[in-house]
């Protein structure tokens, strides 16, 4: 088969659209009425000032790209969830964008600059640009897109006493909310949400009443809104580009009052992003506050003010240290009315947390290991006593993955984590604040990883005393029975190879008793037989490439790959030595490895000799021989 260039999508924005209509290589995005065509989507940015007219065109553009980035990047699918390669969700962006300040847009430095944050925040490929002058008269107020604003007006006192920060409702933003009133009484605090649904809206406005209440009306709140309408419907909620449409509405306001710097609230092991397997397949993990997503979007306001800054107060903690905030200033029941759950399907009785995504289970984990899980939420789902039946069982991947990282696997020095995660670290070493030197980030971070490691192991000794109750059977398939079992030692792939081997050894000597395979092909459609019981198992498919050449796996199902090898009477085991081998060579390091090989005629005389030659050579790869 021959690989394809990948496809750029087509973005044409407001005046530039001869149609509302989104397909997958061709989107229109228009938010006022344009001739005879309709709005497709809403952006409703409310006013930080009387009259938004008399904002720099530069700002009115940078809302308008914003938006404009937010609403595209929900409109491109990224395709299926259980595709095997990764590098397959990276897209490839055009934009075509009518702007006011044509030379400060069109400038090379300011292009490079934005598709640099872009591409990294979100794991695409790359956002190119084509800017152009827009045809409306720049004199005339209607041509500066004031319908970007909505009539809601949020008035910001233009105070050098007014601080600016992100605020989303969860933990980590309302401590840092809790934090600076409590640390600076004279000062007010303007906190930046976004109003993605009712739900997270009515969850906002109530912490902010909260605090207004307690700190004396020292807390505004500016809301902005920014979705589909008339029908159209998003493909993709990843929303990894909201930190942009965030951070450029929070520089804007910094920009009318003349200040520098605005806040990021973030726990650093959400933000630094190592691997946790279920949500880095398809680049599903989250980049939004990673030091490198705010060092490249610090670089790019800098072309607008060369002293800006972005400050994160909670890179270096973890999210149980960060819950001490409410202990401290007598805040606990502030807790259960904040809402970090990212899921956007329905809760069971419309309770805010599902209890399965990752940051519901981050949270669960930081609310036992601070001593505050009788302040916390609700959830729809309890992992701690039962694994909910979803999709190729990512709950239960992601409570492996968090036990495996807090177990600090095969790592007990800083050189051993920047061996276990190469790639993550020197994008983290490079872009981490606060220190100079290399050798002292790494031992930073990896201090980091420590504290939260215990915090997490602490914290589910603490569920395990709660909730095991020995007087009842204790259920297999939950956290429980996980720390029960130590299967968080084991690495998933080693897990999953294990129920599939002895599926194989049940298998096997039923299928073949009368009839064997013909050829390697017929025991490749007997393997997929077997295996369409455990789930979605794509067959040669997709295929994964590595510089100029490809490679297709013969079954695989998330990060694990499944070859079979099928020898007949005669066949020498060196040339199934060497298939193995080429395969292995293949495959990235990231994915695990199972080889099934069929050897109903005993060609290989030293089975373990056999195996152990392949299986010491990397991490994750099994060797099975079946008779």
């Amino acid at each position: 088969m021959t690989q394809q260039a990948p496809k750029i999508i087509q973005v044409f924005c407001g005046e530039m659209c001869s149609s509302t209509e989104c397909t997958a290589e061709k989107i229109n995005l228009l938010h006022i009425p344009q001739d005879d065509l309709l709005p497709n989507i809403n952006i409703g940015y409310e006013r930080f000032l009387e009259n938004p007219d008399e904002l720099p065109i530069r700002i009115l553009d940078l809302l308008q790209i914003a938006a404009y980035v937010f609403c595209a990047d929900r409109m491109a699918d990224r395709g299926e969830r259980d595709s095997i390669s990764y590098e397959s969700w990276a897209r490839s962006f055009q934009f075509h964008i009518p702007v006011l300040d044509y030379e400060f847009w069109n400038n090379k430095k300011t292009k490079e600059r934005l598709n640099a944050a872009l591409s990294f925040m979100t794991g695409d490929r790359n956002y190119s640009f084509i800017f152009s002058r827009t045809s409306r008269n720049p004199a005339e107020p209607e041509s500066k897109q004031l319908s970007l604003f909505s009539g809601v007006y949020s008035g910001i006192d233009a105070t050098s006493s007014t601080d600016i920060m992100l605020f989303s409702g969860g933990l980590d933003s309302l401590a840092g909310a809790v934090q600076r009133l409590n640390e600076n009484p004279d000062r007010t605090l303007c906190v930046v949400s976004h109003k993605s649904n009712k739900n997270v809206t009515h969850t906002q406005d109530v912490l902010i009443s909260k605090l207004k209440e307690k700190y004396s009306g020292r807390i505004k709140k500016y809301g902005f809104e920014c979705c589909n309408r008339n029908g159209l419907k998003s493909r993709d909620e990843t929303q990894r580009t909201r930190i942009f449409m965030f951070s450029a509405i929070a520089f804007s306001i910094c920009s009318y009052l003349g200040k520098h710097e605005f806040f990021v609230y973030e726990n650093g092991i959400t933000s630094m992003n190592l691997s946790k397997q279920v949500d880095v397949i398809n680049a599903r993990a989250s980049r939004t506050t990673h030091p490198k997503t705010l060092a490249l979007l610090r670089h790019f306001y800098q072309l607008f003010d060369p002293s800006f800054n972005i400050i994160a107060p909670y890179y270096c903690m973890t999210k149980a240290e960060i819950l001490e905030v409410f202990k401290r200033y007598g805040e606990e029941s502030l807790i259960a009315s904040s809402v970090s759950c990212s899921s956007t399907r329905r809760k069971a009785g419309q309770v805010p947390h599902c209890g399965c995504c990752s940051q519901c289970i981050d949270r669960r984990f930081s609310v036992f290991a601070a001593g505050l899980s009788d302040y916390d939420a609700l959830y729809a789902q309890d992992f701690i006593t039962a694994f909910p039946n979803d999709d190729h069982d990512e709950t239960k991947q992601r409570i492996y993955s968090t036990l495996r990282l807090a177990n600090l696997e095969d790592i007990s020095t800083p050189e051993d984590f920047l061996s276990k995660y190469p790639n993550e670290l020197m994008d983290l070493i490079e872009f981490w604040p606060g220190l100079n030197n290399q050798e002292d980030k790494l031992n930073e971070i990896f201090d980091l990883v420590c504290r939260y490691g215990k915090s997490v192991m602490n914290a589910a000794t603490l569920m395990r005393n709660k909730f095991d109750d020995i007087s009842h059977q204790l259920n297999q398939n939950s956290m429980l029975g996980i720390i029960a079992s130590r299967g968080y030692l084991r690495t998933p792939c080693s897990i999953r190879v294990e129920e599939l081997d002895e599926l194989f050894k049940r298998a096997f000597p039923v299928m073949f008793q009368r009839e064997k395979p013909t050829n390697e092909n017929d025991f490749n459609d007997k393997v997929e037989a077997i295996l369409k019981s455990q789930g979605t198992f794509t067959r040669e498919c997709p295929s994964l490439i590595f510089g100029v050449s490809s490679y297709r796996a013969d079954h695989a199902q998330g990060n694990l790959i499944i070859e079979s090898k099928f020898i007949r009477k005669g066949t020498p085991p060196s040339k199934v030595t060497e298939g193995i081998a080429a395969d292995i060579t293949k495959i990235p390091m990231e994915y695990g490895i199972m080889f099934v090989v069929y050897d109903p005629n005993g060609e290989i005389t030293d089975a373990e000799t056999f195996i152990n030659s392949f299986q010491s050579k990397r991490n994750d790869c099994f060797v099975r021989i079946y008779k």
